[in-house]
C-alpha cells in the first residue's frame, strides 16, 4: 500500500489541479496483481477508453475524470475517498479528446446505466442486445465491456469474501470479544477471565483491521460479516462458582449504582446552549449530512460555512450558528447553509423532530439547489414559529446523484435511521420508483415534488408527491396545440430510457388523439446515431406542424440534442415548439436564446401568477431572487409532512394522515389534499411561453395568458 498522487498542469493562466488517491489519514490500495493503484488504474481506465468524458463533448476535463476514477474506487474499495484540488479553475483543463462516436464506448455507457448492486438487471438485457446489434458488436466484444463496467463490484465483492473468510479461520472456535458491545465485553473479561483461549485475542482483532484496511472496507462492511458469524458461534457459558457468582452480583450492584450516579450527573450537567444536545453523524460515502460536511460545493473563498461545519461535527451549536449566519450574509441564496443553520438550532435541544430530503447534488446541481430552497424555506418558517408541538426540525440531506444503486443504498439508511419520519423527494420519476421499493418495503413515508411520471400513481401506500402527474400536463399541452393553436399533427423527440420522458410522451399522444390531432412515430433523443437534421426534415416531410421537446433533464447529451431540434427548426420552417417541464430552467433561457423564443411550456405553478402570496414574498425576502415551481412543489412537500406531524408524529401517523381524506394544508401552489393513489386532489397547470425582455437580449417565461 502507499499513498500516491497524481499531479496535472497546464500552462494557462496557473491552472493547477492535483488529484488524490485518499485523503492524507487513508491509505492507497492497490490492485491485486496490478503495479499501480487501484485510483491510478481506473485513471488510466478512464482515459484510454474515454468513458470518463461524462457529459460526452468529446473531452475529458480533469473534474470529469476524478468524478469517473472516484465512482469506481468506491465502488471497489468504499473505505478511500479520493480528492481534487484545484487552482484557478483547475478542475476545467482538458486533458484528452474522448471518441464521441465510438461503438465501444457507447455501449459501454449504456452497460453502466443498467447495472444495479454490481449485477445487470433482467429489463436491461433487452435493449442492451439491442443496442449491441445496432453498433454491429460481436458477442466477445459486448461480454468484454460488461466484464469491465463490473469489475469495481466484483473486486469488492471479492474483498468481502476474502475479509470473511480470514474471520472465519481465525476465530473459530472463539468468541471475538471486541466486537461486542463495551458493556458486555466487560461482564465476559469478567467472567472468563482465565479462559483466553476461548477467546478473540487483542493481536487477532489488530491482525484483522489490517486486514480490514488493506481489503478497504469500512466498519460498516465487516460488521455485516461479522454478525451473523458471532450469533452461529456463542460462546460457551461460563461455570458459575460461588466466588464467581458473588463478584457478578458485584458487578450489577456497582452497574447499578454507576446509573442511579450518572444520571444524576447528566441531569446536573445537561448541555449548554453553547453545545449540542446530541452529535450524530452518517456514514455512507459522505452521501447524508446533517452539517458535519459541505455536499454542495462552495463556488466562493469564503471560510464561514467550513467552519460552520467543523463546529457543528465537533459538537459546538452556538459556534456553528454564528459561522452560518454570517456565512448567509454573504450567500443568501445558499440552502444549505440555511438547513445546517436551523439544524444546529434544532439540536441545541434535548428533543427535536427529523426528516430528511434527496436531491441529486453531483448530476443536477441546479435542481438539488432548487428542491433544497423549498425545503429550508419551510424548515426556517416552522422552527421560527416554534416548532412542531414544540419541537425543532431537522433536515438531513442526501445526495442521490440520480444513480439508482446510490439510491437504494440512501433509502436504506434513512429507513434504518429510525428518527427519520419522513422524507422529502426523490427527484426523477426512475429515481423515485426506485427508492420508493424500499421506503415501502420500510414503511417511511417520501413525498417527491418533482416526479411526474404516471407510473408512480398508485405506487405504494408511502408515496406520494405534490406535483401533478404527465397526464394533465399532458392535456393542457394537447388542449392548447388543437385548440389555441389549430395544429393537428405533432412530431415528438423523448428519450427512450426515462420513466418520466416515457410517461409524457404517451400521455401527450394519447391526449392529441382525444382531441382530434395526430403524433407521428416519436424520434428517440437517446440513440447514438440521432442526427436532429434529418429526424427535422422527416418530420416536415410527413407535414408535422408542431414539435413536441420532452427530453430528460438529467440527460445532458439529450438536452444537448433537443436544442439542436429547435437550432434545426429555426433554420428551415419555424414549427410552433412545446414542451415539457424538463425545459423549463435558466440554463434553456441562457443556452437556447432566441431559438427557443415562443416555444410554450406546461408547468405546475408560475411565480407571476401569484406575485403577492405570503410564499412569493417570503422567498423573495428569503432568497434575495424569484424561485422556480421546483421550489414551490419542494416547499409545498415539506409542509405537508410537517402539518401532517403536528397531528402524529411518527412514522405510521404521518403516512395515516396524509393519506387521511380531511387532511389539507395551504402551500405555495394552493391547497394540498392527497388523493388513495398518492396524487394531489388538486392538480394545478400554467402554460408558459419565452418571450424577450424588451430591451436586452435575454430571455425569461412569462404566462401565456394575462
Amino acid at each position: 500500500m502507499h499513498c500516491a498522487f497524481i499531479q496535472l498542469l497546464r500552462v494557462r493562466e496557473g491552472a493547477i489541479a492535483v488529484l488524490t488517491s485518499s485523503t492524507s489519514t487513508q491509505y492507497s490500495f492497490e490492485q491485486q496483481g496490478a503495479d499501480t493503484s487501484t485510483y491510478t488504474y481506473y485513471i488510466v481506465d478512464g482515459l484510454k477508453t474515454g468513458a470518463a468524458d461524462k457529459n460526452e463533448d468529446g473531452w475529458i476535463s480533469v473534474d470529469e475524470l476524478h468524478e469517473y476514477a472516484t465512482k469506481a474506487v468506491q465502488e471497489a474499495t468504499l473505505a478511500m475517498k479520493p480528492e481534487i484540488y484545484t487552482i484557478k479553475e483547475g478542475y476545467k483543463i482538458n486533458l484528452a479528446k474522448a471518441p464521441i462516436d465510438d461503438p465501444k464506448l457507447i455501449y459501454r455507457r449504456e452497460v453502466d446505466y443498467w447495472v444495479r448492486d454490481g449485477e445487470i438487471i433482467n429489463m436491461g438485457r433487452i435493449p442492451l442486445t439491442k443496442r449491441q446489434k445496432e453498433l454491429a458488436l460481436k458477442p466477445d466484444e459486448a461480454s468484454a465491456i460488461e466484464a469491465e463496467v463490473l469489475k469495481p463490484y466484483q473486486d469488492y465483492k471479492e474483498n468481502l469474501q476474502e475479509y470473511q473468510k480470514a474471520f472465519i479461520e481465525e476465530t473459530q472456535g472463539k468468541l471475538p470479544v471486541t466486537a461486542l458491545p463495551a458493556a458486555m465485553r466487560y461482564i465476559l473479561k469478567a467472567t472468563v477471565l482465565h479462559n483466553s483461549g476461548k477467546r478473540c485475542s487483542d493481536k487477532t482483532r489488530a491482525d484483522l483491521k489490517r486486514l480490514q484496511q488493506a481489503l478497504g472496507l469500512r466498519d460498516e462492511d465487516i460488521a455485516l460479516i461479522e454478525a451473523p458469524i458471532i450469533a452461529e458461534n456463542p460462546p460457551p457459558p461460563p461455570p458459575l462458582r460461588n466466588s464467581n457468582f458473588k463478584y457478578y452480583i458485584g458487578v450489577c450492584i456497582i452497574g447499578i449504582i454507576g446509573v442511579v450516579v450518572s444520571g444524576t450527573v447528566v441531569y446536573l450537567f445537561r448541555p449548554s446552549p453553547q453545545t449540542c444536545a446530541k452529535k450524530e453523524q452518517y456514514s455512507l460515502n459522505d452521501r447524508i449530512s446533517l452539517g458535519e460536511e459541505i455536499l454542495l460545493k462552495q463556488k466562493d473563498t469564503n471560510l464561514d460555512k467550513e467552519a460552520g461545519v467543523q463546529a457543528f461535527l465537533e459538537g459546538n451549536c452556538q459556534l456553528a450558528i454564528d459561522k452560518f449566519n454570517s456565512y448567509r450574509q454573504a450567500n443568501p441564496r445558499d440552502p444549505e447553509t440555511l438547513i445546517y443553520l436551523n439544524n444546529a438550532k434544532a439540536r441545541q435541544q434535548a428533543e427535536h423532530i427529523k426528516i430528511a430530503v434527496s436531491v441529486p447534488i453531483g448530476t443536477g446541481i441546479d435542481l438539488a439547489e432548487e428542491i433544497l430552497r423549498g425545503v429550508a424555506q419551510a424548515q426556517d418558517e416552522v422552527n421560527s414559529s416554534g416548532g412542531i408541538n414544540h419541537k425543532l426540525l431537522q433536515v438531513a440531506i442526501a445526495n442521490d446523484d440520480q444513480n439508482l444503486g446510490t439510491t437504494r443504498k440512501i433509502a436504506k439508511a434513512l429507513v434504518d435511521d429510525k428518527e427519520v419520519l419522513g422524507v422529502v423527494g426523490p427527484a426523477s420519476s426512475d429515481v423515485t420508483i426506485e427508492a420508493g421499493q424500499v421506503f415501502n418495503s420500510g414503511e417511511l413515508v417520501a413525498i417527491s415534488p418533482v416526479s411526474t411520471s404516471v407510473k408512480i400513481s398508485n405506487f405504494s401506500h408511502y408515496i406520494f408527491r405534490t406535483v401533478p402527474s404527465d397526464k394533465f400536463a399532458a392535456e393542457e399541452l394537447a388542449k392548447y396545440m388543437v385548440t389555441t393553436l389549430q395544429k393537428r399533427k405533432a412530431a415528438v423527440f423523448f428519450n427512450f430510457g426515462s420513466a418520466y420522458s416515457n410517461s409524457l410522451k404517451d400521455e401527450f399522444t394519447t391526449a392529441v388523439r382525444n382531441n382530434g390531432g395526430q403524433v407521428l412515430k416519436p424520434e428517440d433523443l437517446s440513440k447514438f446515431n440521432f442526427n436532429a437534421a434529418t429526424a427535422m426534415q422527416q418530420a416536415i416531410m410527413q407535414g408535422a406542424q408542431v414539435l413536441m421537446l420532452v427530453p430528460d433533464s438529467t440527460d445532458s447529451k439529450a438536452m444537448d440534442k433537443a436544442q439542436k431540434v429547435v437550432q434545426e427548426n429555426q433554420q428551415r420552417s419555424r414549427l410552433n415548439v412545446l414542451g415539457g417541464d424538463a425545459v423549463y430552467s435558466q440554463n434553456t433561457l441562457e443556452t437556447w436564446g432566441k431559438q427557443a423564443e415562443g416555444m410554450v411550456v406546461a408547468i405546475p405553478w408560475n411565480i407571476d401568477i401569484k406575485p403577492n402570496s405570503n410564499f412569493v414574498q417570503n422567498s423573495k425576502s428569503l432568497w434575495k431572487a424569484p424561485v422556480s415551481w421546483r421550489t414551490a412543489t419542494s416547499y409545498d412537500a415539506t409542509k405537508a409532512i410537517i402539518a401532517a406531524l403536528k397531528i402524529n408524529p411518527t412514522r405510521n401517523g404521518l403516512q395515516q394522515t396524509l393519506r387521511d381524506p380531511s387532511f389539507s394544508v395551504d402551500g405555495a401552489t394552493g391547497k394540498i389534499q392527497f388523493l388513495p393513489s398518492g396524487d394531489r386532489n388538486d392538480n394545478p397547470i400554467s402554460l408558459v411561453k419565452v418571450q424577450q425582455i424588451s430591451g436586452t437580449d435575454k430571455y425569461k417565461f412569462v404566462p401565456t395568458q394575462p
